[in-house]
């Protein structure tokens, strides 16, 4: 069988959550799959991110600087749609010219419960993008249950063209620490993500000013991920903080995934009180490390996490707070969240999310 990959998204300079998915989900195919023939059609070269190639996979290197997948790969279809078995492309959006049997990821619809987020043009992109991969696509696989019942709700589509296949996360990096922190080692509570208004950053800020209203919790807040929509109003209120608050509240910038993995190990409490994801990586690489979590109720968040993590209201800072005052003062509940957390975590794979995807591009292949 011949696949073809957009390999678009592992192309990317900038990795975050369906750039990391289309990277780790293509290196754990070349890993796993030996017998079926692949084609990664690509703006670039991707070996310096991918590694060599098995002999069953191939590139396609097409430069254009634009809309590649709508357009350039759709000009590269027109010679090459009728020698696919099947097409993936592995982020929501599909090219205007494709085979007939053309498999999708559409990891969530942000841009419809927060258009704000977006520039016109931006939403205009993701509207049209997504409406084309609802109508043309064959297959749809989606992160979590979650997304596939938004698709359904806002699309009307059937749920049978949906298929649920959980991410996995890089088990190299993200895994306990091999000795026991330093005693009187520096407390933190970390955060990771866009430090915008979706992730809500300023429920997260005024949540950690509560908790420090208690005169022995002396846990500085790190922050790791680059700015966005709401800063400046996150900004604005940091300076109306007691001062002894404000310079414990450490914001890293953007993080490389090795230095990251460091962050995460160390931290003695993962919070992450988005109010909206697809579902949510950061949450399983902190369980991952042996760090007990504090985390939405909402959207794909309670699915992902199960009974491995502290949900709150996101709306309620003072619930927050309160969530986690109790993970810090009781011990038990503290190595309790610990060991479920780490159980948890072995439930996703980027092996068990390759094979999956592999069935069902050989499934909808056959058809």
């Amino acid at each position: 069988m011949l696949i073809g990959i957009d390999g678009s998204r592992t192309a990317k300079d900038a990795h975050t959550g369906t750039e990391l998915y289309s990277t780790k989900l293509i290196q754990t195919l070349m890993h796993i799959d030996n017998e079926n023939q692949y084609i990664l059609y690509t703006p670039k070269d991707l070996t310096p991110r991918l590694g060599n190639l098995p002999n069953n996979f191939s590139q396609n290197i097409i430069p254009f600087k634009k809309l590649w997948t709508q357009i350039r790969l759709s000009w590269e279809m027109l010679k090459d749609s009728g020698k696919l078995d099947v097409l993936f492309v592995p982020s929501h959006t599909i090219p205007l010219i494709h085979p007939k049997k053309t498999v999708v990821t559409v990891h969530d619809l942000g841009f419809l419960h927060f258009p704000e987020l977006y520039s016109k043009t931006e939403l205009a992109y993701q509207k049209f993008g997504l409406n084309m991969a609802v109508k043309h696509a064959s297959h749809i696989i989606t992160p979590s249950i979650y997304t596939k019942k938004d698709i359904v709700r806002n699309f009307g589509l059937n749920p049978k063209k949906i298929t649920v296949v959980y991410h996995g996360y890089n088990n190299d990096l993200y895994k306990p620490r091999l000795y026991p922190k330093k005693e009187g080692g520096e407390l933190y509570i970390f955060f990771v993500g866009r430090l915008e208004y979706k992730k809500n950053i300023m429920g997260l800020i005024q949540a950690y000013e509560m908790l420090r209203r208690e005169p022995k919790i002396k846990h500085k807040l790190v922050l790791a991920g680059k700015p966005g929509y709401g800063y400046e109003e996150y900004r604005e209120f940091l300076k109306t903080l007691p001062e002894n608050i404000q310079k414990d509240i450490i914001e890293l910038g953007y993080v490389p995934d090795q230095e990251l993995a460091g962050w995460v190990k160390n931290a003695d409490i993962f919070f992450f009180p988005s109010y909206f994801e697809g579902f949510g990586f950061p949450v399983i690489e902190a369980m991952a490390c042996g760090v007990p979590v504090v985390t939405s109720k909402i959207t794909s968040i309670p699915e992902i996490a199960g009974s491995a993590a502290m949900l709150v209201n996101p709306n309620k800072p003072f619930e927050m707070a309160a969530a986690l005052s109790k993970l810090i003062n009781d011990h038990k509940l503290y190595k309790s969240y610990i060991s479920k957390g780490k159980v948890r975590s072995t439930l996703f794979s980027w092996e068990k999310s390759a094979n999956q995807t592999l069935n069902i591009l050989e499934n909808i292949a056959k058809e």
